[in-house]
């Protein structure tokens, strides 16, 4: 059932700003601030409340009556997906961007990207951002994501360097990016039509995007909760994603023409294998969950892929750690993988996990 809280604004906005919370009240505030303090002003702010039963709802409501920008919708049977893509359904904005319940942006976020959107007519303007990485409400990490300043005019200059923004972790999320209204609409890119992620959102708009710039700078910043995985059928969910992920990006640079680019590859390999040994490690460091047979059964299957078994014979990722792991992988000895794994994770507690940042985006 939707229920809405009345919203006027005078003017078409220039930026739709979408939201989705679930029981946020704790961080709900902060997001919606860091959106009504933005230097540009003219901006609508579309907020599905997806069943909230903390005060999250009496938050809204207070907000949105001091703030005609800010648009409530209550969908109280609606994933975060299916949220976003009623946001979008809503929204009037030239451009449209994503705002998480525990982000928030920098004041100047959306005028900066804006700026350079209508400078060089781009379809989409990509953001630096930061993570700061929590582990049973501990926080252990941050990772800054910001591939620098550029401006691709050409499509071909773009899908070139893509392999870049890949591997820097700042491609694919739709947090940190300025979509326009014509990329979105052109591409019938939906929330829930993609991979289970926002990622599958941002693939359907790059698959035929032609302008695109890179804005330097962090310009938001997210808190995310480390938890691991949930299991099905013995394998953790991560895994299943993994697999997802590395099927649509392969599609991609099919569709591009660059499956054949070396460059390309093996940033995609070496993704796959950054992630797969996460995937190891979360099955081999929870006996709780799994014995250590089981533990041997869910590995063997996952080294067993036909994505990782490429991946581990041609990968060279960056990370000493993940290095450490492909000769055991390589000769899928499955026991020596486990007990590596296992070692691995002590000597690096309490450091960044080797894997992408947008991985918790």
């Amino acid at each position: 059932m939707v229920r809405e809280v009345p919203h006027f604004t005078p003017t078409l906005p220039d930026v739709s700003v979408l939201m989705v919370v679930h029981d946020a009240e704790r961080s709900v505030r902060r997001a919606i601030e860091s959106i009504q303090n933005q230097t540009l002003k003219n901006i609508e702010l579309i907020i599905v409340d997806a069943g909230s039963t903390d005060s999250t709802p009496r938050q809204l409501e207070a907000l949105a009556e001091r703030d005609l920008r800010l648009d409530v919708v209550r969908a109280d049977e609606c994933g975060r997906l299916e949220g976003l893509d009623l946001a979008l359904e809503r929204s009037r904005g030239s451009y449209v961007a994503i705002l998480d319940q525990n982000g928030w942006a920098r004041p100047t976020m959306l005028a900066s990207l804006v700026e350079r959107a209508r400078d060089k007519n781009l379809e989409l303007v990509i953001g630096g951002y930061a993570l700061d990485l929590a582990e049973r409400g501990a926080r252990f990490a941050e990772r800054v994501v910001d591939a620098g300043d550029t401006s691709y005019l050409t499509q071909h200059d773009f899908r070139a360097d893509a392999w870049r923004l890949f591997s820097s972790g700042q491609l694919l999320p739709a947090s940190a990016k300025l979509f326009s209204r014509e990329a979105i609409e052109g591409s019938m890119a939906r929330f829930s039509a993609g991979m289970g992620t926002d990622h599958g959102f941002t693939l359907s708009v790059l698959r035929d995007v032609e302008k695109v710039g890179v804005v330097a700078g962090e310009c938001y910043r997210l808190d995310r909760l480390v938890r691991a995985s949930a299991l099905q059928g013995g394998i953790p969910v991560s895994f299943r994603s993994l697999e997802a992920e590395h099927t649509a990006l392969l599609g991609l640079y099919r569709h591009w023409g660059l499956d054949g680019d070396a460059a390309s590859m093996e940033m995609l390999q070496n993704r796959y294998v950054e992630q797969l040994v996460s995937c190891v490690e979360e099955i081999c460091l929870t006996p709780s969950r799994l014995g250590g047979a089981q533990q041997r059964d869910a590995v063997a299957r996952m080294l067993g892929s036909e994505y990782a078994r490429l991946a581990v014979s041609v990968a060279r990722p960056r990370s000493n750690h993940v290095r450490s792991m492909l000769v055991p992988m390589r000769a899928q000895n499955v026991s020596l993988v486990c007990a590596q794994a296992r070692l691995l994770s002590l000597l690096r507690r309490g450091q960044p996990l080797d894997v992408p940042a947008d991985v918790f985006i």
